[in-house]
């Protein structure tokens, strides 16, 4: 399973790559800090999965969406972000996110559903 990883704090995302890594049949293709790379990459490298976070070195996580959307991107989009507001769930959602998950409290939520994606049989 190819992952991209769009997070602007270094320091988070090379601890979410260590623990993608940590998974057999991951591999990380990508990594972002800023919307405008973020968006570039995964429409050129066309990555299975996207951990995304809202508030990004600059831009938006919402932006990466809503433009990931309009390009016809099929990948599935998972945000993990301290921003948990319920306004920001549903922004995510309707703009074509996976799922949602806190940031603090979510990470292994997310690391189990990339676990059963890659399980024989999965619908994913």
């Amino acid at each position: 399973m190819k992952i991209v990883v769009v997070e602007d704090s270094a320091v988070i995302r090379k601890h979410l790559v260590a623990l993608l890594l940590s998974i057999p049949g991951v591999s990380v293709i990508g990594e972002a800090e800023s919307e405008l790379e973020a968006v570039e990459m995964i429409l050129q490298l066309y990555p299975d999965v996207v951990i995304l976070d809202v508030n990004l070195s600059p831009g938006s996580g919402f932006n990466v969406l809503k433009a990931l959307g309009k390009a016809g991107s099929t990948s599935e989009i998972f945000m993990l972000t301290n921003q948990t507001h319920d306004q920001y769930r549903r922004l995510s959602l309707e703009l074509g996110a996976t799922g949602f998950y806190d940031k603090s409290t979510g990470i292994e939520n997310v690391l189990d559903k990339i676990r059963s994606m890659l399980q024989p049989g999965s619908s994913s």
